[in-house]
């Protein structure tokens, strides 16, 4: 039988940021998530593999175009600037590569987009967007068309759909704060969905993300510090909100009808954190990174020495429970900043000149290379080569001091996972630390330890999120094996009748789809989509006028020392 595409085809996509199927499934099994379950039976499902790095902006930039960080450009929360080593938060005006809902608007697809995350400031689009997270708080820029701006307020009722997380110390507040903006987000997404007719809606729910990186140790029997008395509430707690994801979804699939093909799907999963790998500290101990001789950086380098360092401070607090001082100050606060670059050693204290190697990120390393860097000191050809191989080795041979165990799990150069123009001004080594490690995403030096234990987060991110599909063309109760989270945005092209961009990484998920659907409906491909940034370079730096507002919200995620 033919499957011809309706023509009025529509695609919906629930997103939930770091949702595990190592949580779900044995929900499902005990009939506690109809609504995913009934998604699971009704249509396909698999888990869907992220980026390297395993970060937010990367993989849901990464979902959005199609394409992997070599070609959009995004490879963390942090961008060098090209002519200093001032280290900027990026924004969507960094990503260089077209996302799908502007493919759809040129397309005259109507589309409505709702907190996924690194879309501030918005673009313009044949519909409508409200950014998610990294918008800074309080922006009066963060809806397109502006005009939306006024009808979100009324309904978020003075308070924002991604939580502040204020409080770390406080999980009563912290979960209250967590489940309130959950059902905002819900109840405007819904809305404003029923109000147009749209071929494209995507909203993006952070808490599933939020509530592991903050309690993952409560859950997890693997966890250093796991208590099975404790593990009761907290496994009830995270139930809890998974229900309450569950009942929202089922609210969204009351409004897909035969012609709506419905998406849930994750940018990564979730796994246990229990210590930090300090990575500019292991490259000043490697000799690699060197630092000034002036009268200033000396004493910021024996208070660094004999363990002055931020995140003593920090832990120091979480001892005696004064944890969530550290993020209300940083929240409000930016001369606590002031006072922490004179105090501790930062980037400004480095020697460029005889440094070669630092890091500004999650797991990447970037050599000082001549021609590249402002003050490059390594060659390119056989210098660069023959550093590169050397990180790599001592990388492997890194060590838990406490534990004896290795702790990097794999060290790549750039070129063997990224491909595309961006690829000469991303990192030069990106690696991923075994199981419980992970790396703090840094542009500093938190602590002269390399590896310290994790305080304030016990969750992280893993390389498997989901995706679930159920709809007209999708097949029933089937698995998917090989799943990429840049096979999305292809696949959703196709789902709505759209060729397929050559210059996309991703392919269309036909294992998801019936024969008789693919045999009506041929996939089509395109010229390949350029680049579009959105905005010129020069206004880059006009977006984010108080980067600590966003840099708090990380904080409060464990992405920040």
């Amino acid at each position: 039988m033919n499957q011809k595409m309706n023509k009025k085809t529509r695609v919906f996509i629930i997103g939930l940021d770091g949702a595990t199927f190592d949580l779900i499934l044995p929900w499902i099994r005990e009939g506690k998530l109809p609504s995913l379950s009934y998604m699971m039976e009704n249509g396909v499902y698999g888990e869907l593999k992220s980026t390297i790095p395993i970060l937010t902006p990367t993989a849901w930039s990464s979902f959005m175009t199609g394409k992997n960080p070599g070609k959009h450009g995004i490879i963390g929360f942090f961008t060098r600037d090209k002519d200093s080593y001032v280290v900027k938060v990026v924004n969507s005006t960094h990503r260089s590569a077209k996302e799908i809902w502007t493919i759809l608007s040129e397309h005259g697809k109507k589309v409505g987009i709702v907190n996924v995350p690194l879309t501030y400031p918005p673009k313009n689009v044949n519909g409508f967007m409200i950014t998610g997270m990294m918008t800074p708080p309080k922006s009066d820029n963060f809806t397109y068309p502006p005009s939306l701006k006024e009808e979100v307020e009324k309904i978020v009722g003075g308070g924002t759909l991604d939580p502040l997380l204020t409080s770390l110390e406080r999980e009563d507040v912290f979960i209250n704060e967590l489940f309130g903006s959950t059902e905002k987000l819900a109840k405007i997404s819904l809305l404003l969905m029923e109000k147009q007719e749209l071929d494209f809606f995507m909203t993006v729910f952070n808490g599933t993300d939020y509530i592991q990186h903050r309690f993952w140790k409560h859950i997890d029997p693997e966890h250093p510090e796991y208590e099975a008395e404790k593990s009761v509430k907290y496994r009830k707690m995270f139930l809890h909100f998974y229900q309450k994801i569950d009942e929202i979804l089922g609210n969204f699939l009351k409004t897909a009808d035969e012609r709506t093909t419905v998406i849930v799907m994750s940018d990564h999963g979730a796994g246990l954190l229990h210590k930090h790998i300090h990575v500019n500290s292991w490259l000043i101990q490697m000799g690699l990174l060197k630092l000034k001789k002036r009268l200033t950086t000396r004493l910021k380098c024996f208070l660094y020495k004999i363990g002055v360092n931020p995140v003593k401070i920090v832990n120091a607090l979480f001892s005696i429970h004064l944890g969530n001082i550290r993020i209300k100050t940083s929240r409000t606060d930016k001369k606590l900043q002031d006072i922490s670059t004179r105090l501790f050693m930062s980037f400004s204290d480095v020697n460029w000149h005889k440094t070669k190697a630092y890091s500004i990120g999650s797991g990447i390393i970037y050599i000082n290379l001549k021609g590249r860097e402002p003050l490059g000191t390594v060659s390119p050809g056989q210098e660069y080569e023959s550093l590169r191989e050397q990180i790599t080795t001592r990388l492997y041979e890194l060590k838990d001091p406490e534990t004896s165990e290795f702790v990097i799990e794999k060290v790549y150069k750039k070129e063997e996972i990224f491909n595309g123009p961006h690829i000469d001004m991303l990192p030069d080594l990106v690696f991923i630390p075994k199981h419980g490690y992970v790396t703090f995403e840094e542009h500093g030096f938190a602590t002269n330890s390399v590896i310290t234990r994790s305080k304030s987060v016990s969750g992280t991110h893993k390389l498997n999120g989901i995706l679930i599909m159920k709809g007209n063309g999708i097949k029933k109760s089937a698995t998917l094996k090989e799943a990429s989270i840049m096979d999305v945005a292809p696949t959703i092209l196709y789902l709505l009748g759209l060729p397929i961009p050559t210059d996309m990484d991703g392919r269309v998920l036909e294992e998801a789809l019936t024969s008789s659907y693919l045999r009506s409906n041929p996939i089509k491909y395109a010229k390949e989509a350029e680049d579009s940034a959105g905005f010129p370079s020069e206004k880059r730096d006009e977006v984010y006028k108080d980067e600590e507002k966003i840099k708090s919200k990380l904080r409060a995620l464990g992405y920040l020392p």
